[in-house]
């Protein structure tokens, strides 16, 4: 009888032991399951603050495409405006943006992209604005011109009208290869920044 007893404290101690670790492993699972939620919440976070910023950009870059689809000079210089103030801001904020866990990529992707949008904001867009101004001005010209037959004007004034056209013709052109030159140039920046923010994210999940 005794010795039954004894067995019977000795597997109860065990399932005591066993209880213990049970419930210690439980206990580590669930710290390192947070922790691991904690993490991946960290780098969600961080992810889209920087591309919040970028997006503000996006949404008005859009705008300036909607405004030259439309041909419309003045709507494209307040948009023009509008990005540049949020190229510009967005630049200063990614500065004052640490890097995560040491980790530079997706503020420097992040910071040529805005570098972009600064840019064509600068020097692209206005070349365009331009020629829809230039534009508007020489097809009231040429309605005037045609008012008229040709032996009504002097030769000075066909000499003026024909150079007028010839400034425009070169005007499309330029037009033409600016226009090219930003939309080429908006798809690789967003192909490499696309490229730069999965890599960064793929990296920082695995870790």
């Amino acid at each position: 009888m005794l010795e039954n007893l004894l067995i019977i404290d000795k597997l109860c101690a065990r399932m005591k032991h066993n209880l213990f670790l049970i419930i210690l492993l439980c206990f580590f699972g669930s710290a390192i399951g947070q922790g691991k939620v904690s993490a991946v919440g960290r780098l969600n976070n961080y992810s889209d603050s920087v591309l919040k910023i970028v997006n503000n950009c996006s949404s008005q870059d859009n705008e300036i495409i909607k405004a030259i689809k439309e041909k419309n000079a003045g709507d494209i210089e307040k948009r023009r405006i509008a990005l540049l103030q949020c190229a510009t801001e967005g630049i200063k904020e990614l500065t004052a943006i640490k890097s995560f866990d040491e980790d530079p990529a997706l503020i420097y992707s992040s910071r040529e992209t805005l570098n972009f949008y600064k840019q064509i904001a600068e020097w692209d867009i206005p070349q365009i604005r331009d020629f829809f101004i230039m534009e508007k001005n020489f097809l009231k010209a040429k309605k005037d011109f045609k008012k008229k037959s040709l032996k009504k004007y002097s030769q000075a004034e066909i000499y003026a009208y024909n150079n007028e056209v010839k400034k425009y013709n070169e005007g499309v052109l330029r037009y033409t290869q600016f226009n090219e030159f930003i939309a080429n140039s908006r798809k690789k920046i967003w192909y490499n920044w696309n490229a730069s923010q999965k890599l960064f994210m793929d990296t920082h999940r695995a870790n």
